[in-house]
């Protein structure tokens, strides 16, 4: 899998709070972001919005019940770089190519 690395904007940050704009990207990546950080217990409110897809890049608001907002958000990207990658280990193994 090709790696590409995102620039990502921190346009708020509080004590339990953050707001982030990720670059390039779109529903693809934080639907299935937003729901990875709302597995977590300390997560209050985790959403995302983007203005005009074709316009503007997302902004990724988290806001924590308890703990730091901005280490829960590279703890889902991680968690669900993991989970992708283990999909790719196993679609190979099925795959008859």
């Amino acid at each position: 899998m090709e790696k590409e690395n995102k620039k990502i904007k921190i346009l708020e940050k509080k004590e339990k709070e953050v707001r982030v704009e990720i670059e390039g990207e779109d529903h693809t990546l934080l639907a299935p972001l937003t729901s990875k950080l709302l597995e977590n217990e300390k997560v209050d409110i985790a959403t995302y919005n983007i203005k005009h897809t074709l316009m503007s890049n997302p902004v990724l608001y988290v806001k924590m019940k308890e703990g730091d907002a901005l280490e829960a958000v590279k703890s889902a990207a991680a968690s669900l770089a993991s989970d992708f990658e283990e999909f790719e280990r196993k679609y190979k193994a099925a795959a008859i190519v």
